[in-house]
């Protein structure tokens, strides 16, 4: 999934004199855990600035520029495999996606002919369909009809206008308080594709410059990590707090179903066979990496197992 790193065009992310600046998409369900996890570091007495960058060339612009230090886009493998010096060191979130059709299409080979909406044929979504196809049903040909968000694609299938979509664990919640016996599940792809949606990564001169911060962010999201599973209230807050244009009274479902997938890995992820998966799946797009043949290549956990060896 290599993609040029155009590195002309200036970004609004805040000035460095912070101890460092996170750049991500935006505040999400997703990214609920970190929201506590910077509160707690700010009590720390650590500066974090915060750099919502929106979609992926603009996150990956901001690595490839050192314009934040700390990402959390999976797709920085790109930059790596270019050359950045950066490395993994501790897994944000899994993958939340689901693949949900109407009740008379739960199978693979039911969606033949039918239209299934993605958000395009490069994206992580589109691929998590594409490639769940040809590896499922190769003979199936459904029609992947392209529509920009999984909020977009809930509307378009509670419209009628789509047989099936990828959304996220959010919209399929939304769904199915809208419409609780209308739609199905045709593939969990965060129990079939686990790979990682998420994970933080800095510059290896970073991280060998502040070894304390970095240590301190993974002991603390793994804290955070570890007391959602435990009181969900901690996540809902911080939603209502920051998420605003989320069903206030849908959020706490919308936090359950997150929980209920594990995408929070409370032993900070990055294990060897888990990052090759989601290698394996950005090579599987057509456009291989390069340079990155393992584990190794993009991932650095010296850090986290010193905090998990506490």
């Amino acid at each position: 999934m290599a993609a040029a790193l155009g590195l002309g065009t200036a970004l609004a992310v805040p000035a460095a004199a912070a101890d460092a600046v996170f750049g991500f998409s935006g505040w999400a369900v997703g990214y609920l855990p970190t929201a506590v996890a910077i509160d707690r570091l700010a009590e720390l007495g650590y500066d974090i600035e915060v750099a919502e960058l929106g979609g992926n060339s603009n996150q990956l612009q901001a690595a490839a520029t050192g314009a934040v230090q700390i990402t959390a886009i999976a797709q920085v493998m790109d930059a790596i495999d270019q050359g950045l010096d950066s490395r993994f060191f501790l897994e944000a979130n899994s993958n939340e996606f689901l693949l949900v059709s109407k009740t008379d299409l739960p199978s693979c080979e039911s969606l033949d002919g039918r239209t299934v909406g993605i958000q395009s044929t490069g994206s992580f979504v589109g691929q998590l369909a594409i490639q769940w196809f040809a590896q499922t049903c190769p003979d199936a040909k459904p029609n992947m009809t392209v529509i920009e968000g999984s909020d977009n694609r809930l509307a378009a299938l509670l419209a009628g206008q789509l047989d099936s979509s990828v959304v996220d664990l959010q919209d399929w919640t939304l769904l199915q308080r809208e419409r609780p016996d209308a739609f199905t599940v045709t593939a969990d792809y965060t129990q079939t594709t686990p790979i990682m949606r998420a994970a933080f990564a800095a510059p290896r001169s970073f991280i060998s410059a502040n070894p304390k911060l970095i240590e301190d962010w993974i002991r603390v999201h793994l804290d955070v990590y570890r007391e959602s599973y435990e009181t969900p209230e901690l996540l809902v807050a911080k939603g209502r707090e920051l998420l605003g244009e989320i069903d206030q009274e849908a959020l706490p479902s919308i936090v359950e179903a997150f929980l209920a997938a594990k995408v929070w890995p409370t032993d900070g992820g990055l294990a060897d066979a888990d990052v090759m998966d989601t290698i394996n799946f950005f090579n599987n797009d057509g456009e291989p990496f390069a340079n990155i043949k393992s584990a190794a290549d993009v991932v650095d956990r010296t850090l986290l197992d010193k905090v998990l060896a506490e």
